[in-house]
């Protein structure tokens, strides 16, 4: 072809076209096309090769492909670079080119065909853009979510879900790391969702529909509920999983709560009917002039016995009201456990004679000084030895011991009963909940009993557990509660009780009349007082006056208790001084608090004033 055919068919061509010579890549000839891509004249493009016209970044790789092509054995090449604008302006293109050789092979001319690809080039790169926006939204994600592809059959049909991408949510709800689940095949993972998943996803690829269901499964022995919802991507399904296992925990026990409810109403029923049956026909009986006066005796130590019971059964109902209001205040003081143990023994008595029972009791000679409540603490024996009678067989066994064990005092009450079922132990002290219902109805008992006592001995600062091998192996209960020492005797009216040394006392206390009063016991018991009603006042008076003991009240405005210890910690350090934390908060986890913050002793009000003294002395832990 000669030079003019030649430019004739690049004016002809309708596309950017460039020969250039194969040596050194000199521009020889172009299409109008071309100089529209490059922005450059044609005379101008002619003075260039077309190396000047790439990219810099591009240079080399793009030579040394056009190098393969000129000494290669290849005739054709392809090139995907980037052309610099006369104005600067940058393209995306496409070359693909041709090397054309005389009768000796030598390279005489290459032309190649320019395709314009900047948009493709664009739309591929906010293409990817997005992408890593949306995988870096997914791996922040609290939500599980991952994108699955169809593995298809040789019929073509969805045989299975493969994993192409899993975020860190999905690792943590799958209980498998990320990087395993990727090319993971989902029915291998999920075997049991063959059934219910599954099949929904199919629909979701084959319909374009999506789909939202709450389902559970096990993941590795871990039971969940999610809400998945999985919606088409592409050919695939993207799916998300929202943990939801909280709220249907929540429901459950809405559900379980209205259950015992329903139990407890039932039984309160039958509970009233019994004795008021009882009462109205022992009444009948003795107002029945011809009945004999031994039967009319009988009559009435029926309904006396009924009444009891009811009273009784009122006063549970009263009391748990109270606690769970906050409502009910100990009489606490300096007792012997083993004397409320053997009171409690002899209120249950009775109702274990009548079961043909057999009693172990084991308390031994040494007292066991608790501070408590002596009525509330052998209620809380007696409840649990009625328990233990109520359900073990007739002619059973019971033990009941009580010790003390290191700083604790300890007592146990084992039976040879029903047991508790594995599942019902977390339970067990639940109101309204019952190990047996059935045996609860026959038997008496409305299921607040166990209750009662857990919250009773809480307040007293101590726990109860239970324990059971199971049903028919009957069950054990046991109370800690803390020991403290008993009170030495005062030795005269003059200076500190118990002949102690004065103490330098700061009370921290913002209810007035009681702050004054316990400064006043102080000050008559030989001590030197100073007195602060809230945080601020309290650290600057730790400052100026150097107190020894501090009784600190924790319910304080602006700055609590807590963060008062903390901070006399902070400024006088550890054994420097005893903060005793002095309030009507007695929970366990109160205390745990009050060490926390650095406090010595926790001390729930109201206490003997002999118990104070002794732990202002530095004689109770």
């Amino acid at each position: 072809m000669s030079e003019r055919d030649l430019h004739l068919a690049l004016e002809l061509a309708g596309v950017a076209v460039a020969t250039g010579e194969p040596p050194t890549a000199r521009i020889l000839a172009v299409s109008r096309e071309f100089c529209a891509l490059t922005g450059y004249s044609e005379a101008e493009l002619l003075e260039r090769t077309f190396v000047d016209l790439t990219h810099p970044d591009d240079r080399a790789r793009d030579l040394a492909v056009y190098q393969r092509a000129v000494h290669g054995a290849e005739r054709e090449w392809r090139s995907e670079k980037r052309f610099v604008r006369k104005d600067g302006g940058v393209r995306w293109v496409v070359v693909r080119g041709a090397v054309f050789r005389d009768e000796r092979g030598k390279a005489v001319r290459a032309v190649g065909v320019i395709e314009d690809i900047t948009a493709r080039k664009q739309a591929d790169e906010a293409l990817r853009r997005s992408e890593e926006r949306f995988r870096a939204a997914q791996e922040l994600s609290l939500d599980a979510f991952i994108v699955l592809r169809p593995a298809r059959d040789e019929a073509g049909q969805i045989a299975d879900f493969l994993f192409d991408f899993a975020n860190p949510a999905a690792g943590r709800l799958l209980r498998v790391p990320v990087s395993a689940l990727v090319g993971r095949r989902l029915l291998d993972l999920m075997p049991e969702q063959r059934t219910e998943l599954f099949p929904l996803y199919v629909r979701v690829v084959e319909t374009g529909e999506p789909h939202d269901k709450e389902i559970a499964y096990t993941a590795r022995g871990h039971r969940v509920w999610v809400r998945n919802m999985a919606v088409k991507v592409g050919d695939g399904v993207a799916v998300s999983f929202n943990d939801i296992t909280a709220r249907k925990q929540a429901e459950q026990a809405l559900l379980d709560g209205d259950r015992r409810k329903d139990e407890f109403l039932a039984m309160l029923a039958h509970e009233l009917r019994n004795p008021l049956s009882a009462i109205q026909f022992a009444l009948r009986i003795s107002q029945m002039p011809t009945v004999p006066e031994p039967r009319r005796a009988w009559a009435q130590a029926v309904m006396q016995r009924q009444l009891g019971q009811l009273g009784r059964m009122v006063d549970d109902l009263l009391d748990v009201s109270r606690i769970t209001r906050g409502k009910i205040t100990l009489k606490q003081e300096p007792l012997d456990l083993g004397h409320v143990v053997y009171q409690a023994v002899a209120a249950a008595a009775p109702l274990i004679d009548a079961s043909k029972h057999e009693l172990a009791l084991d308390v031994g000679p040494r007292p066991l000084p608790v501070f408590g409540d002596t009525a509330r603490l052998e209620q809380v024996i007696v409840n649990l030895l009625t328990n233990a009678a109520k359900y073990t067989r007739e002619g059973g066994r019971i033990w009941l011991s009580a010790r003390q064990e290191g700083s604790e005092i300890v007592v146990r009450v084992k039976d040879t009963g029903y047991g508790i079922p594995e599942e019902m132990l977390p339970r067990i002290f639940d109101l309204f909940e019952q190990a047996h219902p059935t045996l609860g109805r026959a038997r008496g008992g409305l299921g607040i009993g166990l209750t009662l006592v857990k919250r009773l001995v809480e307040m007293h600062s101590g726990s109860v557990a239970a324990a059971s091998e199971g049903e028919g192996r009957g069950s054990e209960f046991t109370v800690r509660l803390p020991a403290v020492e008993p009170p030495a005797e005062a030795e005269g009216a003059a200076g500190p009780v118990s002949g102690t040394l004065a103490r330098r006392v700061l009370v921290v206390d913002d209810n007035r009349d009681h702050a004054h009063a316990l400064v006043l016991l102080l000050e008559q018991a030989g001590h030197v007082t100073a007195l602060a009603h809230d945080g601020p006042s309290a650290l600057e008076a730790a400052r100026s006056f150097a107190p020894e003991v501090v009784l600190l009240d924790i319910g304080l405005p602006a700055m609590d208790g807590y963060e008062v210890a903390r901070r006399m910690r902070g400024e006088v350090g550890a054994g420097a001084l005893r903060i005793l934390a002095f309030t009507g908060y007695g929970q366990q986890d109160d205390v745990r608090r009050s060490r926390e913050a650095g406090c010595d002793a926790h001390l729930v009000k109201p206490i003997a004033p002999e118990v104070l003294f002794a732990h202002i002395a530095g004689g109770e832990r």
